[in-house]
């Protein structure tokens, strides 16, 4: 309790203020007292509350008489008869005098302080205005009314849990979907279980102060992605707010997906595995025929090739597009180790490598770097691929620099287009495609740019697991 320096010297040099100084006491019934009175009647405290209330600046209340801010002085009297019988009161309604000369009606909380040796020297405590207290609750009742009508019209489930895991709150979709839920225990009402479940993810947010997002069957066979929040009442009461989204369809879906993406896996390796088998012995059957028309030879063998090469791309396609970028699969590799594992493939092609760094791929990026490698080889015409390893901020970046043809401007900007080909070599059109694709699920970037003094540089940006990881 702060007062200016001449109110305080007005205090200590005059005996009727000479009983109480506030920046000495401690008042342990309220936490928040706005006003205190000395035993001779002299307001020695005033805070923000209390002049707003009585229409005076602090200043102005501090050494005034307390009579005057009372309508009827004898409502005083019978405040300090009461006060000082007890020693403390509550709720007691009387009406005060603001400086404009208004009444307002107010209740007051007060209690006795007294010196070490247990002598009263005042009393201080709350001055509550009643009209404002009822203004803010009405106020307050229209705001509570608000947030339980969109709580009771949210087409999910809302409930509040105690320390004891009691369901202390539960909106209208929860509590028509289990009848006589309150007051119950949340694994009793969810699973009908009789008790706890090993791993309480209640008791969790209890524990640690941070919310958690988890998946759970519960009784009725409903599968729900389940948010829980630490929570605190108006009272400072611990609690957790737990939200619950209904999300069968949507598993029901997945588990469809998954069902679909295994069988087209399966026909996939049977065409990979049969027709191909087929194809590579028609085409080598094919190669032995002798003939004079060379160009139906030709066509025939690139007809057939063009086919191997499609159902050998089934098998990218389903890397590129069955999987997610935040995969269980994904691991963390050394890129120089994965792509020395494709050199022996490429005995013709001199690779070198500089630098290291380490990426979170799955296997699927062995699809792009062969297709690199293999491009720089067939269309590029290239004998010397330069591989650069290194960390550009966020991202790990590997670039391959052949010394190949090179690629024209005017087509680089539809290389990763689905179907495009170029070049008398040109294919199906789908590897770059593919290979962006695979990137993109890694959450990463592939770039095309000229390789000087001749030939390309495709540089892919990986991001990286951990930013102060030294590559």
């Amino acid at each position: 309790m702060v007062i200016d320096d001449s109110t305080d010297r007005k205090i200590k040099n005059n005996k009727k203020y000479n009983t109480f100084l506030p920046d000495i006491f401690i008042n342990h019934a309220y936490a928040l007292p706005n006003i205190s009175v000395n035993k001779d009647g002299v307001i020695v405290y005033a805070n923000e509350d209390a002049s707003r209330i009585l229409g005076y600046q602090k200043n102005e209340l501090l050494g005034m008489e307390a009579t005057e801010i009372y309508i009827n002085p004898a409502d005083r009297n019978l405040l300090l008869k009461e006060l000082y019988g007890k020693g403390s009161i509550q709720n007691f309604n009387v009406t005060m005098k603001r400086k404009n000369g208004k009444q307002v009606d107010c209740k007051l909380e007060m209690t006795v302080f007294r010196d070490s040796e247990g002598t009263i020297l005042g009393h201080t405590g709350t001055i509550k205005d009643i009209q404002l207290e009822s203004d803010l609750r009405q106020k307050l009742e229209i705001e509570n009314k608000r947030l339980f009508s969109v709580l009771e019209q949210l087409p999910v489930y809302v409930c509040l849990y105690d320390t004891n895991r009691n369901i202390v709150f539960a909106n209208k979709f929860l509590r028509d979907r289990f009848n006589k839920i309150e007051s119950k225990k949340c694994y009793k009402v969810f699973y009908d279980a009789d008790k706890p479940c090993v791993d309480c993810p209640i008791l969790r947010v209890f524990e640690s102060n941070k919310p958690i997002v988890y998946e759970r069957t519960q009784r009725d066979g409903k599968a729900a992605e389940i948010h829980t929040y630490p929570f605190l009442d108006i009272d400072g009461n611990r609690l957790v707010l737990e939200l619950g989204i209904d999300i069968t369809d949507r598993k029901a879906t997945e588990d469809k997906l998954t069902e679909l993406n295994e069988t087209l896996e399966i026909m996939n390796k049977i065409l990979r595995h049969d027709i191909l088998n087929d194809l590579t012995v028609a085409l080598n059957f094919c190669d032995l025929i002798a003939t004079e028309d060379v160009d139906i030879k030709e066509r025939v063998m690139k007809a057939i090739s063009k086919s191997v090469e499609l159902i050998e791309n089934t098998r990218d396609f389903e890397k590129a597009f069955n999987g997610r970028e935040d995969s269980t699969e994904a691991k963390l590799y050394d890129a120089k180790n994965k792509l020395a594992e494709l050199t022996k493939h490429y005995p013709e092609i001199k690779i070198n490598f500089l630098g290291s760094c380490r990426i979170l791929v799955d296997e699927s990026i062995m699809v792009v770097f062969d297709n690199i490698i293999r491009n720089a080889k067939l269309h590029g015409k290239a004998d010397r691929i330069d591989v650069s390893l290194k960390r550009e901020g966020k991202y790990c970046e590997v670039s391959f620099a052949d010394n190949g043809v090179g690629i024209p401007d005017k087509i680089k900007n539809k290389l990763f287009e689905e179907g495009f080909g170029f070049g008398p070599n040109k294919g199906s059109g789908l590897g770059l495609f593919i290979a962006r694709k695979i990137i993109q699920k890694h959450g990463g970037d592939i770039i095309v740019s000229d390789n000087k003094p001749k030939g390309t540089i495709i540089t892919l940006k990986f991001k990286s697991v951990d930013v102060h990881e030294i590559c």
